[in-house]
C-alpha cells in the first residue's frame, strides 16, 4: 500500500514557476522520485515568480531581454530543451511579443488552484507547464487558466474568482516572500527535508536524479525505501495510464532507458492503438488510447 503523505519521510520543496523551462525539464526526475519512493517523499511547490514585466527584465546569463526578448527567449528554449530532452514550441512567444508580458499570472493562478485542493494544483501546475512548454497556450490569460482548470477537475468558477478579488495574489505574494527569506535567487531549487528531524538539505539549479537519491540518503538513510521499476510495455501502458500524458523523456528517465529506445516501445504501443501520440512542439505526448481513463498520478 501506498504511503500517505503524513507517512512521508522526506519532504521535497521545489521553488519554481510555470513557464521556466528547467523546471519543465525535471518533471521526469520528479515521476522518478514519485515512482521510486512511492509516496515516502512528498512534493510541494512555492511559485517564486520568474518575470514580473519583461519590458523591465534582463538575464544576462542567456541574453534574454530588451525589445527582441521573445526572440533570445524561444533560442534558449530550444537549446535547454535540447539537454533536458522535454518537449518545446518557442513560438508560444512570438504569439505573445505585443502584449505584455510576465510569468505573475500563471503563478497567481496556481496559488487560486491550491485553494480548492493541493492534489489537484499540482496536477494543474503540470497541466500549466505542458499548455505553455508545447501546446502554445498562453497560460498567462484568464480564460485560458479556466480552460485547463476545469479540464483536470478544479471549478473554473471559482478560480477565477479567487483570482479577480485578489485573494490569489495574496497568496502569491507569501510565497515570493518565502523565496526571499530562502535566499532563492534560480529556478528550480529544491529543498529536502526530513520530517521528522527538519534537516534539509538545498540543491540548486536543474538537478540529475542521482543528486536527489544522494540527498535522500544523507537525510533519511536507511529509513526510505525504494521501488523496483519493470521495465517492460505493460508497465509502460500502465504509467502512461496513470499519469494520462507524458513525453518520451520521461518514460525514458522512469524506466532508465534510451531515448530511442523508449520513443520505439511507445510507438509499438501507439501501433496497438493501447495509446495515442500527440504532436507537441518539438515532440510529442503520449495518452492513453482510452478515452474512458479517468483517474490519473497527482505528480
Amino acid at each position: 500500500m501506498a504511503k500517505t503523505k503524513k507517512d512521508s519521510i522526506l519532504e521535497l520543496v521545489q521553488y519554481t514557476d510555470p513557464y521556466c523551462t528547467w523546471c519543465w525539464g525535471a518533471e521526469p526526475i520528479l515521476r522518478r522520485i514519485h515512482e521510486t519512493y512511492d509516496g515516502q517523499v512528498r512534493q510541494r511547490f512555492v511559485v517564486g515568480g520568474l518575470v514580473r514585466d519583461m519590458r523591465e527584465f534582463f538575464d544576462a546569463a542567456n541574453n534574454i531581454g530588451g525589445a527582441q526578448w521573445y526572440v533570445s527567449v524561444a533560442q534558449h528554449w530550444d537549446e535547454a530543451s535540447a539537454r533536458h530532452g522535454m518537449p518545446v514550441d518557442g513560438r508560444i512567444f512570438y504569439d505573445q511579443k505585443d502584449e505584455i508580458f510576465s510569468t505573475y499570472p500563471a503563478c497567481i493562478a496556481f496559488k487560486a488552484a491550491q485553494f480548492q485542493d493541493d492534489g489537484l494544483s499540482q496536477r494543474y501546475l503540470r497541466r500549466l507547464r505542458e499548455g505553455a512548454a508545447a501546446e502554445r497556450l498562453i497560460i498567462q490569460k484568464v480564460d485560458v487558466q479556466t480552460r485547463l482548470a476545469e479540464e483536470i477537475g478544479l471549478n473554473p468558477a471559482k478560480l477565477r474568482e479567487d483570482i479577480q478579488t485578489g485573494k490569489a495574489e495574496e497568496a502569491f505574494k507569501a510565497d515570493l516572500q518565502e523565496c526571499r527569506a530562502a535566499r532563492i535567487r534560480s529556478f528550480p531549487t529544491f529543498l529536502i527535508r526530513n520530517v521528522a528531524s527538519g534537516a534539509s538539505i538545498l540543491l540548486a539549479g536543474y538537478q540529475p536524479f542521482e543528486g536527489f537519491a544522494s540527498a535522500f540518503h544523507q537525510l533519511a538513510g536507511n529509513q526510505l525505501r525504494s521501488t523496483s521499476i519493470q521495465v517492460d510495455n505493460d508497465s509502460i501502458l500502465h504509467f502512461v495510464q496513470r499519469y494520462g500524458k507524458v513525453a518520451v523523456r520521461e518514460v525514458a528517465e522512469v524506466f532508465q532507458l534510451a531515448d530511442e529506445d523508449a520513443r520505439d516501445r511507445l510507438a509499438r504501443l501507439a501501433g496497438e492503438q493501447l495509446i495515442k501520440q500527440q504532436a507537441a512542439g518539438n515532440g510529442i505526448f503520449c495518452l492513453p488510447g482510452s478515452l474512458d481513463v479517468t483517474e490519473t498520478t497527482q505528480m
